[in-house]
């Protein structure tokens, strides 16, 4: 087994394991599912965001270093193979967190203002407020507005923020993956060239 097989193997085993982490804190986190985190029911009760953050920390990482690693493998089948497969398993994980900034900027944040402490269950109207994002959003207005005194323009302009990363969070691996399947289509077409020589 060669030094660079090595790395690769290392930096995947790596890469698989904060996926699964990160698949397991959003099943604790977002589901309530218990697979073992307790940790995260803990944040939970102090603020939710913070199991959101580790969440895309760990996943984005995950994700980025996969997408690299995938492109730099010799073999062409699984090259080509994992590469797609992860830019699918990305693009997959990556549109729920830009729809949610999204749904973030559409929040009625003036009635989340009027409740005051009373909190998310002070106003079940509907599914959104109750669930996950409506929660995330409460949270988010808690933290900024109340906590660190910021304007209602400053939380959106965070949302802003947040809708261009999860661009970008998309537009990685899908740009890593066409590049990588570029590269390797060179690399055949040269191979073949060659040969046919």
């Amino acid at each position: 087994m060669s030094k660079k097989l090595k790395i690769q193997l290392s930096l995947f085993a790596v890469s698989v394991l904060l996926n699964i982490w990160g698949i397991m804190s959003i099943l604790q986190s977002g589901m309530n599912i218990n697979v073992g985190l307790s940790y995260l029911s803990d944040l939970r009760n102090w603020h939710i965001l913070v199991n959101y953050v580790i969440i895309v920390i760990t996943m984005a990482i995950g994700i980025m270093s996969i997408s690299i690693n995938a492109g730099q493998l010799d073999n062409a089948k699984w090259n080509r193979g994992l590469t797609i497969g992860v830019t699918t398993y990305s693009t997959v994980l990556t549109i729920p967190l830009l729809l949610a900034f999204i749904c973030f900027l559409g929040f009625d944040r003036e009635e989340i203002a009027a409740i005051g402490l009373g909190g998310i269950d002070a106003f079940a109207k509907e599914d959104f407020i109750t669930g996950m994002f409506g929660s995330i959003a409460w949270d988010f207005h808690k933290i900024f507005v109340e906590g660190f005194g910021w304007s209602e323009g400053g939380l959106t302009a965070l949302y802003v923020c947040g809708v261009i990363m999860s661009i970008v969070f998309l537009a990685f691996p899908i740009y890593s993956a066409w590049d990588s399947l570029r590269k390797l289509k060179k690399r055949e077409l040269a191979k073949a060239v060659s040969n046919k020589e």
